[in-house]
Formats: C-alpha cells, sequence, structure tokens
C-alpha cells in the first residue's frame, strides 16, 4: 500500500511536470509565430520601400485629381484611433517599353482655363509584348540636367489593348480621363524631351494599414492600387498597430534648413518626423496655378515655395498579438512607440502605450481587448531611389 500511494505521487508530479512543460512549450511555439508573423510583414513592406521612387522620384500624375503625389506617401493616426497608413509608389522595370511617338493631336491649347484637342489614347513603343490589357503603367520621361539635378516627369495611365508595338490607353478613372491630360507635359513640352527619352513601365502602387472598421480583429491591410480604389485586401489578424517614421535632407528647403528639430542627430540637414508632420511633408502637392493643371512647375509656383524636403530613409513598425489565450503571462500593457524626450521626433512613432493589467476590457480600446502577449519589431530602409544618399 505504501508503494502505491508513493508511486501514485511520483507519477501525478510527473504528469505535473509534463503538463507544464507542455504549455510552456506551445506558449513558447506561440510567441515564436509572432515572430514569424511580423517578419512576414516586414518583408513585404520593405521590399517595396527598397523600391519607392524608381524611376518617379519627383512624383507622378493621375487622371484622378490634379495633385503631384510623391513616391511614399504617409498619413499620422490614419483612422483616428493610433496606427499610421503608408504608401509607396514606383516604376516596375519587369515590364518596358520605350516610347517612339505620342500619337494624336497634341492636346496643349489653352481655351478658357480648358486644355482644347484630341483626346490622348495611344502610344507607339518600340515592343508593347511586355503588357498586358488592364494593366496600369507609368510614363517617365527624364529631363538633362546636372548629374545630381535629373528632373523626371512621370504620369500614370491604364491600358486598354495591347498590339505589336502600339499602346491603346484607357479613358477611365481613376487612372484615365476623357483627355488623358495628366501626360500633357510630357508628351507636347518640348523643354522636357523630344518623345524617344520617354519609357513606359509597369506601375506598382502599395498601401499598408489596419483596417478601421474591424479594430476588434486587428486587420492589416494591404491595398494594390495604395487606395486610389477601395481594394484593400486582408493579410493577417492579430496586427494593433503600424507606427510610421521617416526622415528627411533639408538640403533643398532653405527655410527647414535653418531650424534644427529635437531629433537623434545634430545635423541640421536630416531630420526625423513621427507626427503629423511627416503627413505634411509627403501629402500630394496641390498646383497654384489651376489654369495650368498637370504642369509640374506650377505645383512649386508662388505662394508655394518650390524648395521641398527629400524623404530618404523610412522606419516602419509593427505590433502583433497572440490569437488565444496562451499559457503566458499577458503582457502588461501595450509596447511604448515614442520617446517622450522627442515625441514628433523620434525613429519609432508617436504612439504612447496603453496600461492593460487592471484595466477592465469594456475601458480598452477594442483591438486590446482580452488577455495576449504582445510583441513588436521595426525595419529600416534607405530610400536610395529618391536620389539623396545618406
Amino acid at each position: 500500500m505504501v508503494s502505491l500511494v508513493i508511486s501514485s505521487l511520483l507519477v501525478g508530479m510527473i504528469l505535473s511536470i509534463f503538463s507544464r512543460m507542455s504549455l510552456a512549450y506551445r506558449g513558447q511555439q506561440g510567441v515564436a509565430e509572432l515572430q514569424q508573423i511580423l517578419a512576414a510583414g516586414h518583408s513585404l513592406i520593405e521590399a517595396d520601400l527598397r523600391q519607392a521612387g524608381f524611376q518617379m522620384p519627383d512624383g507622378f500624375f493621375v487622371a484622378a485629381d490634379q495633385t503631384l503625389h510623391q513616391p511614399i506617401e504617409i498619413a499620422n493616426d490614419a483612422s483616428g484611433f493610433g496606427p499610421d497608413q503608408i504608401r509607396m509608389f514606383y516604376a516596375d522595370g519587369s515590364a518596358q517599353a520605350r516610347v517612339e511617338n505620342f500619337n494624336g493631336t497634341a492636346d496643349d491649347a489653352l481655351a478658357a482655363g480648358t486644355r482644347a484637342g484630341q483626346p490622348f489614347t495611344t502610344i507607339t513603343v518600340d515592343d508593347a509584348g511586355d503588357f498586358l490589357p488592364g494593366e496600369v503603367a507609368v510614363i517617365v520621361k527624364a529631363q538633362d540636367g546636372a548629374p545630381t539635378d535629373i528632373r523626371f516627369f512621370a504620369c500614370v495611365v491604364q491600358i486598354a489593348a495591347v498590339g505589336p508595338k502600339l499602346l491603346t490607353l484607357g479613358l477611365a478613372a481613376p487612372w484615365g480621363s476623357a483627355q488623358n491630360d495628366q501626360c500633357d507635359q510630357i508628351r507636347t513640352d518640348a523643354a522636357v524631351g523630344t518623345d524617344s527619352r520617354a519609357m513606359v513601365y509597369r506601375f506598382r502602387a502599395r498601401g499598408y494599414r489596419i483596417d478601421p472598421t474591424r479594430l476588434d480583429l486587428a486587420v492589416f491591410q494591404l491595398s494594390p492600387t495604395a487606395g486610389f480604389v477601395d481594394d484593400w485586401q486582408d493579410l493577417a489578424v492579430g496586427f494593433t498597430d503600424l507606427q510610421v517614421a521617416s526622415r528627411w535632407d533639408d538640403t533643398g528647403n532653405t527655410v527647414a534648413l535653418a531650424v534644427e528639430t529635437v531629433d537623434l542627430d545634430a545635423d541640421a540637414r536630416r531630420e526625423w518626423f513621427s507626427d503629423i508632420t511627416q503627413q505634411t511633408l509627403s501629402a500630394p502637392i496641390t498646383t497654384t496655378s489651376p489654369a495650368l493643371p498637370y504642369v509640374m512647375a506650377s505645383y512649386f509656383a508662388p505662394p508655394v515655395s518650390r524648395e521641398r524636403s527629400t524623404m530618404i530613409g523610412v522606419r516602419v513598425t509593427l505590433v502583433v498579438r497572440t490569437h488565444t489565450k496562451i499559457d503566458l503571462v499577458p503582457s502588461q500593457r501595450t509596447p511604448k512607440l515614442v520617446d517622450d524626450a522627442r515625441p514628433g521626433n523620434n525613429d519609432l512613432g508617436d504612439r504612447d502605450e496603453v496600461q492593460l493589467e487592471g484595466v477592465a476590457d469594456a475601458a480598452r480600446p477594442l483591438e486590446l481587448r482580452g488577455d495576449h502577449a504582445y510583441r513588436y519589431s521595426t525595419v529600416g530602409t534607405d530610400l536610395r531611389n529618391l536620389g539623396v544618399g545618406l
């Protein structure tokens, strides 16, 4: 009897130890899964960041609006509850062709503030074999200048049909319009260069955000059009935050150059921003000359200075939580993604920690309810395609 009791106690102890080890192992597996999810999310964003601005560092025009879009656009606190949103644009060299002729009558005459002429619908190229009907493309013409001051003029179009050497352009929004005036300067302004200097590339646009309509699921989303079309696609759940910080070169902006921010360095030419300032700097630029839409110089005419800062680096931080309750001590608070000493000028973001321990679910934001473990990681990228090295 004594032996049986002792054996039972030993077996119970062994089972208890095994059970705890098994739960701990599953908990560590859950944490390892979080790290893998973070790495996958970052790899997508980083791949697009490394291409951002390729062949279009000075911005581009689309038919949907009369603004000059920048290669990277940041929305700080995009949905009003914390996470940022980032949009990136670039030319994809996997599909390209050299323009031989912009077909049709020049559409550069002004009549009562509007343009007159035939619709711009076709381009003759050396070989259209890389393109497919329905694809979005960007037409780029590089203007000669000093080695450090080559200007790139770019407009976005949609391809409606493809022939051996002919691209027929669509006229439907958001990429096209009845006249496709967004390409007027590229195809009619002799100062920009001859037709043969223009290239056509596949256009890439990418947008990343946390879905503001399903906060309880914390859905990480991608838009293949960067939000020009409502085509947000779910990538993963459990992402509670996306924070963006950006670094800017003020060399071409004498006003900004005279101000040194309290950022991470003492370099007056290069400044970190993590607040609404980066949204303002990266926002699409509105023309000050409504009678001359889509002429790049008009977007920097007085009272808007022609000078502007250039984004040269970006750091993106993602926060993810466990999907189900695991045998780990839940996080007492969310990650702190702000520097109190420089809340608007750091390389993490502007989202303070949120206390979780001791706070009832009903008093927490929707995306932070329940007992979860939180993990975060940051990826940084230099924007070499924008023409300024670090």
